[in-house]
């Protein structure tokens, strides 16, 4: 274990061991850690039954909250449209007069996250799937015109402005506003 020597007001030192876990919410650790470990046991152990399962949770949560889904993208865009435009657009964020970051800077990171995080990949591959294995909820033949329009109908709402919205506006303004304004950690 590693030890670190610090120094007294009056001289003296004083010998603490630093934590491997120090700073780590211990449950929440072996909480999330044990479902993985589980998971992944599990998939290891009889992949078919993992993927019945994945794929019934799918269906049961698609149909159940597809519907509210389609219009939290919608909300969360509309939101973050009117925070932009409105009153709160010209709000500074971490107690600066001024921001840290330029706003071509911001756009700049939030972009790249995105394009990193997923748009260079599953924005192509997407549409092809889609294409290939039409989704139930639309229907229709393989590699037809219909099958095509309805895929990048599809990728357009993982990937257009809705995706944006969410990923890079408005999550972003609440973790700010919640570590900065509120203290929270991130």
């Amino acid at each position: 274990m590693n030890t670190t020597k610090a120094t007294l007001k009056s001289g003296e030192t004083h010998s603490s061991r630093v934590k491997f876990l120090d700073g780590v919410d211990i449950p929440v650790f072996l909480i999330s850690g044990g479902i993985l470990v589980l998971f992944a046991a599990l998939a290891l152990y009889d992949i078919k039954l993992m993927s019945d399962w994945i794929n019934s949770a799918f269906a049961f949560s698609t149909k159940i909250f597809g519907a509210f889904w389609q219009v939290l993208l919608l909300l969360t865009f509309v939101i973050g449209i009117f925070l932009a435009v409105g009153r709160t657009g010209s709000v500074v964020l971490g107690g600066l007069k001024t921001p840290e970051i330029s706003t071509f800077k911001w756009i700049s990171i939030i972009m790249c996250t995105l394009l990193a995080g997923g748009g260079v990949f599953w924005a192509a591959a997407e549409p092809m799937a889609h294409f290939i294995s039409p989704p139930p909820l639309f229907g229709g033949e393989t590699g037809t015109n219909d099958a095509a329009y309805n895929a990048l109908a599809q990728s357009f709402m993982h990937w257009g402005f809705l995706a944006w919205a969410i990923l890079g506006s408005l999550t972003g303004i609440v973790y700010m506003h919640l570590h900065y304004e509120k203290g929270l950690p991130l």
